[in-house]
């Protein structure tokens, strides 16, 4: 291997970062084949939709809100439910007032 081929994997190894996660089985394996069928790789893919995000595009960015927004709904629904009593239990019990 010559330095200038050396030099460029250095500079990618530097430069480029990995992800990693996890997805559902049915996911995983309905996304491959829907990618698989337009010729585009999972890889291809994720880095489309982050350099898509990153630039700002308007459909994508909408996409993101919407899911952060339901994220926060949800989490917001389930302390709805939580019965007052128990709320103020914990805020007592947690309290950097509370004497020990």
């Amino acid at each position: 291997m010559n330095n200038k081929n050396l030099n460029k994997q250095v500079t990618k190894v530097i430069n480029n970062k990995t992800v990693h996660f996890e997805l559902a089985g049915n996911i995983h394996k309905k996304l491959r084949v829907m990618l698989f069928l337009k010729e585009l790789s999972m890889q291809r893919f994720f880095r489309l939709m982050s350099e898509k995000l990153v630039e700002g595009d308007p459909y994508i960015v909408k996409l993101v809100d919407e899911r952060v927004n339901e994220i926060k709904n949800k989490k917001l629904d389930n302390l709805r439910e939580i019965e007052e009593k128990d709320l103020y239990d914990v805020i007592e019990q947690n309290s950097p007032f509370k004497k020990n």
